[in-house]
């Protein structure tokens, strides 16, 4: 099926945003893309960060409906997180560059506490915390690792893996999940939940070699940053795993 006009304009504006940044991107570049004159855009749209609004609203709101429809009664806390991480690849396929645009401009993330993409941040961010809640509670994870720390870093790490691997996410998805449940959950978890991790039912790949890194412009300082981060959090696990016997 075709696109509409409107969902024309909001995947080329996305494109755009991401790329070059919302205040260097005019109304004229949007409807260049998109191929219409520039005052047919405003008969969708009232302005260019009426656009840009659209965009991460619609993200964010379908991200938790999908985080709420795949709560499964019972599941464990590392079952949760996995399909979480899952539905997140999923979420930010079906919504190109949008989390990249929210990463990008300081003003979406530093909003009122009463605005309304605030408010869907602040209920998508629980579901990770309470996750992560119930499995200390349980005794899946570790008490002696700050959860809230523990937190923002998974939830960072997956949105910066949706940053870099935007091109091959579609393919490369369960695997991406794979690695990170791997690098972080069995370090997070205690002893036995280390060593007998939960079967997924979303069909993760055991055999294939995992996803190389993405490639970029020589000396890129946030792909730099995050192998550095990759590396040492992988270096932590093993410290983990060999203070555990």
């Amino acid at each position: 099926m075709s696109p509409t006009r409107k969902e024309a304009i909001l995947f080329h504006a996305a494109k755009l945003f991401s790329e070059r940044g919302v205040a260097r991107t005019t109304v004229r570049d949007i409807a260049d893309e998109v191929g219409i004159l520039s005052g047919s855009l405003y008969h969708h749209f009232a302005s260019k960060h009426a656009i840009v609004f659209e965009i991460v609203i619609t993200f964010i709101d379908d991200l938790n409906d999908r985080y709420e429809a795949a709560l499964v009664p019972g599941e464990t806390a590392r079952g949760r997180l996995d399909r979480m991480i899952a539905v997140s690849f999923e979420s930010a396929t079906d919504h190109p560059y949008a989390t990249e645009i929210y990463q990008n401009e300081s003003t979406l993330s530093s909003q009122p506490a009463d605005s309304r993409i605030a408010t869907a941040v602040r209920r998508a961010n629980q579901y990770w915390a309470d996750a992560i809640a119930r499995g200390i509670e349980t005794g899946e994870f570790r008490t002696d690792v700050d959860p809230h720390h523990f937190h923002r870093m998974l939830r960072e790490s997956v949105w910066f893996t949706v940053r870099f691997h935007r091109d091959s996410l579609a393919t490369s998805a369960d695997r991406l999940r794979h690695d990170l449940i791997g690098v972080f959950l069995d370090g997070f978890a205690t002893g036995d939940a280390a060593r007998k991790p939960a079967a997924s039912t979303l069909g993760v790949p055991s055999g294939p070699p995992a996803v190389p890194a993405p490639e970029g412009p020589a000396g890129e300082p946030a792909l730099i940053d995050l192998q550095r981060n990759i590396r040492e959090l992988e270096e932590a696990v093993r410290e983990l795993r060999l203070q555990r016997g």
